[in-house]
């Protein structure tokens, strides 16, 4: 036994030598997990230096781009042509705007292009750039393009297609786009907090959100929830597969707020294609907007959405109703329901008194009278076939004077000479 007390302790001598690298090892990946340093640089500067840097230098020429994660293989700008549009991916989405998240190299000069259109110089922090792309609706060729001094252009390229919600737009199989999926996650929480932390969720005060989506409250009217970074009240954090869906459909969820725009609406016997349809969104934008209740466009346009080719056999005509010529179609229609058609706020026989008072000075016709002949189809009466105001004005515009149907008195009355 005294004989073999050496080996024993030159072999105990050896094993301690041999586990002092390994507990490093170990400790040093304990720490890099819970996002502990030791010496020089923080978690994100040696984010910048490991894989992903790595990940840089051998995909996509020295430019990596992170979010969207679909973008298809990089080309030279001599390889454009047709290859292209054979070998992107596409993904859908209704959101008006998308993110380009990437990390290069170096910085390359580098810009972003949409289908062929104003260029977008990102952002840099550190490696990483970003940059916000408007989209238009229908396809959407987004180009993130760079190079070197000197060198050739080099492009990644992703089609995606912004569908309308409005009903009777085009329906596409396109898998739908989503930024908060755990893959996204994981390559944005090196440097941003991804999760919400216990006093945002006991205050219900997700302010995390904006450090991201700080441009949503740059608006002139932001809806009130964003204002005060209530994200989740419509957001929900826990849905799978990704974080942050809107479970609920525009309609169910604006009313759980909205409950006196709700009474209303069930009072009413029409309603609003959008409003019926439960799709808030197509006219209200539920972040915020330049313009007043968060319209997607100013009260002058808005309408023009959907109604542009009914406008354009209107604004042909001689005389124009001056509400319809300003835009203001709210003066005689209610954006949200009515009882009355074309969501008219009177019926037809009363909507002109709503700014006209009878009777008007110099007017030839009284209305409320039977006509002693036949009228023709275009002059409406009412349904008990007298005469009223929009039997000799059209509502929009008319090629006689003061919005009369015809011009001159033969129009209507054949037997007289003016």
């Amino acid at each position: 036994m005294s004989r073999n007390k050496p080996v024993i302790v030159l072999f105990a001598l050896f094993l301690f030598v041999l586990a002092i690298p390994l507990a490093r090892s170990a400790a040093a990946g304990t720490k890099a997990r819970n996002g502990v340093t030791s010496g020089a640089g923080s978690p994100r500067d040696r984010s910048h230096a490991g894989s992903k840097t790595d990940k840089v230098k051998t995909q996509g020429k020295g430019v990596l781009v992170l979010v969207p994660e679909n973008l298809s293989a990089v080309y030279s700008e001599t390889e454009l042509s047709g290859a292209r549009r054979r070998e992107v991916s596409v993904q859908s989405t209704t959101e008006g705007e998308i993110s380009v998240v990437g990390i290069a190299d170096g910085k390359p000069e580098i810009e972003i292009v949409n289908n062929g259109r104003s260029k977008v110089t990102p952002v840099f922090y550190g490696k990483y750039f970003h940059a916000q792309i408007i989209l238009s609706l229908g396809e959407n060729m987004i180009s993130v393009r760079w190079r070197r001094k000197g060198g050739d252009w080099n492009v990644q390229t992703i089609s995606l297609f912004r569908s309308s919600r409005m009903l009777g737009a085009p329906v596409v199989n396109y898998p739908p786009y989503s930024f908060h999926t755990p893959k996204n996650e994981e390559q944005c929480q090196e440097c941003h907090q991804m999760q919400l932390t216990r006093k945002e969720i006991e205050t219900a005060r997700d302010l995390s959100c904006l450090k991201c989506h700080a441009d949503l409250t740059s608006n002139i009217y932001v809806h009130g929830p964003v204002n005060v970074g209530i994200c989740t009240v419509c957001h929900d954090p826990n849905s799978k597969p990704n974080k942050y869906k809107v479970e609920e459909g525009d309609k169910t969820l604006c009313y759980s707020c909205h409950t006196d725009r709700e009474k209303i609406d069930d009072k009413m016997k029409r309603e609003h294609g959008p409003v019926g349809a439960g799709l808030c969104t197509v006219c209200h934008d539920p972040h915020g907007s330049p313009f007043r209740y968060q319209l997607v466009k100013s009260k002058n346009e808005i309408c023009l959405m959907c109604h542009q080719s009914d406008a354009n056999h209107w604004l042909n005509q001689s005389s124009l109703h001056p509400p319809f010529k300003k835009g203001e179609c709210y003066r005689c229609h209610d954006p949200h329901s009515a009882n009355y058609k074309y969501n008219l706020k009177a019926d037809r026989k009363h909507i002109c008194l709503i700014c006209h008072t009878l009777p008007i000075p110099g007017h030839l016709h009284d209305p409320g009278k039977v006509p002693l002949f036949k009228l023709p189809p275009d002059f409406p009466l009412t349904k008990h076939g007298k005469t009223m105001c929009l039997t000799c004005h059209s509502p929009h515009g008319a090629i006689g004077p003061h919005l009369t149907r015809r011009r001159g008195c033969k129009g209507c009355h054949p037997d007289k000479d003016s």
